[in-house]
């Protein structure tokens, strides 16, 4: 026994035990280490990752007063729900006003019509009269050359014979200025009608219906009796058909990265619940080259920043627990799963 008190051999064990202890931790660590580098290069993952939707930012068309609302903030609208009403009294009026107008031009074209019937008639008459003179004024300048007749009784149909001329001359000059204003009051008619139905249009457009289903944002601030105008910003729609997420991986891990690819995707507000979705596309530029000062990398002094690619991951709406714009999200991709 040495002077410690232990013998050589429990010293021996304790070093072996030590020695194996060490190279298990190693063994591990280099697991691990391998585990995680295998992992990430199958399975690449990013914490910089939002959930996205399609808004729609709601404008008036026309100007007015509100009428009535008919939902309130966040709240769910279906797709043909009413939203709001602008007072359409007036617009009602001009309707009214623009159909008696185009009513009006219409009875009007009908009385020209009509004129150009009895025009047509009379023309015909009058051709049918020139007819009996011409044959007259021949038979009469015939007898007149035989010395049957005298000189002033031909020259009588002669006269009747131009006048005739005249008046059937002066009947078709009538038609086509018949015809002339009905072709201009098709004009106007085509232009009425176009008025009423923009006046219809504008109508129609003081009821705003939701034109998908749809989230109403938190900025909802209208309110009744609240006058507004065209292009005035009041709220958004947050389109609940379609969401995905940006997830903004590394450059250097996007190379295995393909569009179809599987991926579960984990949200901040919902602790342990796994969503799954599909890569739709990866973007063709990094987000600091779209951005408003992309960076200038041939001027001044140059420093390598790795650049990150959004990659958008398709999602579906869950009734449980509901997807909302913004949320942030944990993304992985499944690189092995075709």
């Amino acid at each position: 026994m040495s002077a410690t008190g232990v013998t050589p051999a429990s010293s021996i064990n304790h070093t072996r035990r030590t020695r194996l202890i060490a190279g298990g931790a190693i063994a591990a660590v280099a697991v691990g280490l391998t585990t995680y580098f295998v992992r990430n290069h199958y399975l690449p993952s990013t914490n910089d990752a939002y959930v996205h939707a399609y808004t729609v930012t709601v404008s008036p068309y026309v100007e007015g007063y509100i009428k009535s609302i008919h939902t309130e903030p966040n709240a769910f609208v279906k797709k043909g729900q009413l939203i709001y009403e602008i007072v359409p009294l007036p617009f009602q009026l001009s309707v009214d006003q623009q159909q008696h107008q185009l009513e009006a031009a219409i009875a009007q074209k009908a009385a020209l019509e009509d004129q150009v019937l009895k025009a047509r008639q009379a023309l015909k008459d009058q051709q049918a009269s020139q007819w009996i003179i011409d044959l007259n004024q021949q038979r009469y300048a015939y007898l007149q050359q035989q010395q049957v007749v005298a000189l002033e009784k031909e020259q009588e149909f002669e006269a009747a014979k131009l006048e005739a001329k005249a008046q059937v001359k002066s009947a078709t000059l009538e038609i086509s200025r018949l015809q002339k204003k009905i072709r201009e009051q098709e004009a106007n008619i085509r232009a009425l009608r176009a008025a009423v139905g923009n006046a219809k249009v504008n109508l129609n457009y003081t009821r705003y219906y939701a034109p998908m289903d749809a989230f109403v944002s938190n900025n909802f601030s209208i309110r009744v009796g609240q006058y507004v105008k065209p292009g005035q910003a009041m709220f958004k729609l947050v389109d609940n058909t379609k969401w995905w997420v940006d997830a903004n991986y590394l450059e250097s891990q996007i190379h295995r990265i393909r569009d179809g690819m599987p991926a579960t995707i984990t949200l901040d507000m919902y602790p342990g619940t796994t969503f799954h979705g599909k890569v739709i596309n990866i973007s063709q530029g990094s987000g600091a080259y779209y951005s408003l000062l992309p960076p200038q990398n041939a001027t001044g002094n140059w420093v390598k920043v790795p650049q990150r690619f959004p990659v958008r991951i398709r999602l579906e709406q869950n009734q449980k627990h509901p997807l909302r714009a913004g949320a942030t999200a944990h993304a992985t991709v499944n690189t092995v799963k075709p």
